[in-house]
Order: structure tokens, then C-alpha cells, then sequence
């Protein structure tokens, strides 16, 4: 059985001798036990903030990319990416026969690539369409051409005029072999020359990405990455540390509310555990360790085995 919010708190309870908690009262508790709570959070947010890449908070995303668009942003619990691992999914209905994508440096991105950007126009559609209505209604129609064609999803449409600030007249849809479908309001609408499967990624500088060339089509970007959780809220919450290292979330909470106590000496016991206890961790589920131990007998010399490690 998961490690609650409320089993939690009341480990760290218990060691204070105090009065536990219940389901009932969890969230009218009072004095300590309120410290209690806060402590558990605090110590969860401290064992990951101690290591990056703890396997309990690997996740997958999957992003569908939107033709003409460039930049992209990481999931909000993001803590770190692994760029390496970045992906194009197969799909067969969009031509893609998927493949990893290479990592551009975004100041290479800037100096080779960059005038993609400004050969794009978009604009997002302002009331729902049919999969044959022959006036396109957008947000604005400002920048693009007086006649060319528009990729909204996956169908591309061709028009003869611009008829008002807002509308696109003498639409012909489904060329280029795509197929007319039915979109929402909010969608995008693209113009643009180029663009094809993304080939490269970049890690832009606030941290989000970036895709070159821009996609023409919705394909489907996947990656891995590692969450930050949020806090423990509700009673029942549980957890992404898994239950066999409860007690070090527990040593973590108590130290803290000794230090919100100012009691130093059994602050600093219990920190000494939670601290052994993340190593513990980071060994066990990272493969961190702190330090080499040489497995050579005291007193072998170096120079009958000239492979040996040295350890200072």
C-alpha cells in the first residue's frame, strides 16, 4: 500500500510523541502537526532536488507538432531534459518513417537557420469550419499573400483572394493530395514556403525548444524527461519516491521541524540520516556513488601492475 500524505505526517509525528492525525482532521490540523505536514513537503523537495535524473520521475512526452509553428514548450513539471532522446514517431499516414533527431546548438541555429522564422505567417481560425466551406475566417489576415495557400492541420487549401481583414475568399480545399477535414476555432493557419520534417532540435535559451526545419504536417515529437513533482496537498496524495525510502522522507521531515524548533542537536542527527539516507538513494537508483574504493591488497605496488587504479 502507497506511503499517504497522512501516513507520512504521522511517522514524523510519532517520533515527536505527539497526537496523530486522521483522514477526518488532515486538514484542520494545528501547531506541530501543521509543521509536520509543511516538513514532509519540505524534505520530498529536497531529496529531488538532490539528484536530477531519480528513475521515479522519468515520464515520456509527446508533443503533435502544428504545421508552420516553430517553437515548442516542456511540459510545466519539467526539472531536466534529455535532448538526446528527442524523436520523430512513425506514421505512415503522414509520411514520416520516424528517426532521433540531431542537436543543433541554438547559436548555430541563429547564424544558419534562424530566416525560417521569417518566411511564416500565421493566424488562427476564429470560428469552427466544415470540411467544405469555401470562406476561411481567421483572426487576422495581415501579412500573408494576396492569393497562395494555407495549411490548417494536416490539409492544405488553396485561395484566390483575401476578402476582408479577416477572411480568405475563393478557397479550394484539399490540395496537394491532403484531405478536407473539419477544424476548430483556435486552430492555426499557416503560410509559408520550405519547412518538411523536422531533422534537428534546439534547446533555446528560456529553456523551451525549437524545431528546424518546421514542420509541414502533425507529427508527433516525443522525448524523455524528468518531472518535478508538486507538493503533497491532499490526505491521500501520494508520492512519486517509492515506499522503500519512506524513511528517509521521515528522517528529512523530522530533522526540519527540530530545526523549526531551534533544537540543534537532534537536528542535525536527523539530518545526518536524511543525507545518509539520499546517498543510499542516488546509489541504488542513479548508480552515484561517493567515493572509489581500490579492491588491490595494501602494499601491491603500482608498478607490478601498471593497470591499477589509483585512488587519492
Amino acid at each position: 500500500m502507497a506511503e499517504t500524505y497522512l501516513t507520512l505526517t504521522n511517522k514524523v509525528i510519532t517520533k515527536l510523541n505527539e497526537v496523530v492525525l486522521t483522514s477526518s482532521n488532515f486538514t484542520s490540523a494545528r501547531g506541530m502537526q501543521v509543521q509536520a505536514q509543511n516538513a514532509v513537503n519540505e524534505a520530498i523537495r529536497y531529496i529531488n532536488q538532490r539528484e536530477y535524473n531519480y528513475p521515479f520521475n522519468h515520464a515520456l512526452a509527446t508533443q503533435t507538432l502544428t504545421a508552420g509553428v516553430v517553437s515548442y514548450a516542456l511540459p510545466t513539471s519539467t526539472k531536466t531534459v534529455d535532448y538526446n532522446t528527442f524523436r520523430v514517431a512513425k506514421d505512415s499516414d503522414l509520411g514520416s518513417s520516424g528517426g532521433k533527431l540531431k542537436i543543433l546548438n541554438y547559436n548555430d541555429y541563429i547564424d544558419k537557420y534562424i530566416s525560417q522564422e521569417d518566411e511564416i505567417e500565421t493566424t488562427t481560425l476564429s470560428t469552427s469550419h466544415t470540411d467544405s466551406v469555401t470562406t476561411i475566417t481567421v483572426a487576422s489576415t495581415s501579412g500573408f499573400s494576396a492569393s497562395g495557400s494555407l495549411y490548417i492541420g494536416n490539409e492544405i487549401v488553396s485561395y484566390t483572394a483575401i476578402g476582408s481583414s479577416t477572411t480568405f475568399t475563393g478557397v479550394t480545399r484539399a490540395t496537394s493530395a491532403t484531405t478536407a477535414a473539419a477544424h476548430d476555432s483556435g486552430v492555426t493557419v499557416a503560410q509559408f514556403d520550405g519547412g518538411g520534417l523536422p531533422q534537428y532540435v534546439v534547446r533555446k535559451p528560456d529553456n523551451n525548444y525549437l524545431l528546424y526545419p518546421h514542420p509541414t504536417k502533425s507529427y508527433q515529437i516525443k522525448f524523455d524527461y524528468f518531472t518535478f513533482p508538486a507538493d503533497l496537498a491532499a490526505h491521500s496524495d501520494t508520492t512519486t519516491i517509492p515506499d522503500r525510502f519512506s524513511y528517509v522522507i521521515v528522517a528529512g521531515a523530522t530533522a526540519f521541524v527540530y530545526q523549526y524548533r531551534g533544537e540543534v542537536a537532534q537536528y542535525q542527527l536527523n539530518m545526518e540520516l536524511f543525507n545518509d539516507g539520499i546517498k543510499s538513494m542516488q546509489s541504488l537508483l542513479v548508480n552515484r556513488f561517493e567515493y572509489l574504493r581500490s579492491t588491490y591488497p595494501l602494499g601491491t605496488s603500482s608498478v607490478a601492475r601498471p593497470n591499477a587504479l589509483r585512488v587519492s
